[in-house]
């Protein structure tokens, strides 16, 4: 236990990284082997977006913010580079909604000090998940249901269509571990002390929401792999890894700004706290464990469950491979091209980032 109390220690961490400036390295040349692309239509799909939100019961303010800053269609097309262009609607869609909802309980949010408000919302949500995804499919909202679960009806009835009922239930389980991890994060951050950093990435790693987005390139490629193939060992590996990557690299680029609105609970902070480390040595570390983890998923591959004799097996699980690293990937690409962490003169042409920790913005 710390010697600081809770208030203190906030503050103290506050004070030792307040207008600091940190020069991040290109984090996609931490993994060579994965390759990113884009998917063409993203300017057509971003004007349906544009006639899809006047539609969605979400605040106009919230609407726009995340209009501008987010480029949610860009993260998709990252995601899903080859897929057809009217699954890459809906899967932009998922991707507006997972913001959107889960901005309303992060740092800032509606619902950040509203416990019961949050327990409510993770109810109606996960009612939503299993009345779209269950074994008796309903697709109609609840009368007086909020908007964030109103709009994900729609989303989930789009998306069933196009997965077979293997993928549904998988997706049916994992979103109800993202919805549920969301609260447990809550309580975390309501917790009187900062979080011991591993344990932050543990519960992170194990519900983060990036999970289903995997289990969405069978949606975005039209294939169904068995759970015989998804759940063998060295699959769910890559999975978990791909996790590890994703997390890892989005504390160290969504870093400043979670510090601009008080949130500490990020990897690159809580290293800072538990080690009294510096900020450089903190991110350093943080880049050593990509590193780290990239190395031992790239040498999972080798264990993985090739079939002799079935090749459309084999390109389903190369697909599948390649959308977990694409997660990866995807998301480091989409930050250095979004508004949403960071202001593009701070990434220069070799995609180094300047991160600014003041309370400027």
């Amino acid at each position: 236990m710390t010697a600081l109390g809770p208030e203190n220690e906030r503050k103290n961490l506050i004070k030792r990284v307040l207008n600091q400036k940190v020069l991040v390295p290109d984090i996609l040349s931490l993994m060579p082997a994965w390759p990113s692309e884009v998917q063409p239509d993203v300017d057509e799909i971003n004007k349906e977006i544009d006639e899809w939100l006047p539609t969605v019961n979400i605040d106009e303010k919230k609407k726009a913010k995340h209009r501008l800053r987010g480029n949610y269609t860009l993260l998709t097309a990252v995601y899903y580079p080859h897929c057809k262009k009217d699954k890459m609607l809906v899967l932009t869609q998922f991707l507006y909604w997972i913001f959107f909802w889960d901005d309303e309980i992060d740092t800032g949010g509606e619902l950040t000090e509203d416990d019961e408000g949050t327990r409510r919302c993770c109810e109606e949500t996960n009612q939503c998940i299993d009345d779209c995804l269950g074994p008796n499919p309903n697709y109609t909202p609840p009368e007086g249901s909020r908007g964030s679960v109103e709009m994900f009806y729609p989303i989930l009835r789009d998306l069933r269509a196009g997965l077979g009922p293997v993928a549904t239930e998988r997706l049916r389980l994992e979103l109800h571990d993202y919805v549920n991890g969301v609260g447990r994060q809550q309580r975390v951050r309501q917790g009187p002390y900062l979080p011991d950093p591993w344990y932050h990435f543990k519960i992170r790693s194990d519900d983060v929401g990036v999970i289903p987005s995997i289990t969405q390139n069978e949606y975005a490629m039209e294939f169904e792999l068995p759970d015989s193939i998804r759940y063998h060992e060295a699959v769910e590996f890559i999975v978990q890894e791909c996790t590890k990557i994703t997390i890892l690299l989005n504390d160290v680029l969504s870093l400043q700004k979670e510090f601009r609105v008080s949130q500490l609970e990020n990897i690159v902070l809580l290293f800072m706290n538990k080690y009294n480390i510096s900020l450089r040595s903190a991110v350093d570390k943080v880049l050593d464990l990509i590193r780290e983890h990239y190395a031992i998923c790239v040498a999972a591959e080798e264990r993985l469950p090739w079939s002799d004799t079935d090749e459309k097996l084999n390109a389903d699980i190369r697909e599948y491979i390649r959308g977990c690293q694409r997660l990866a990937t995807g998301t480091a690409y989409w930050s250095y091209y979004s508004r949403r962490y960071l202001d593009s003169s701070q990434v220069n042409e070799k995609r180094e980032v300047l991160l600014d920790l003041s309370y400027v913005d």
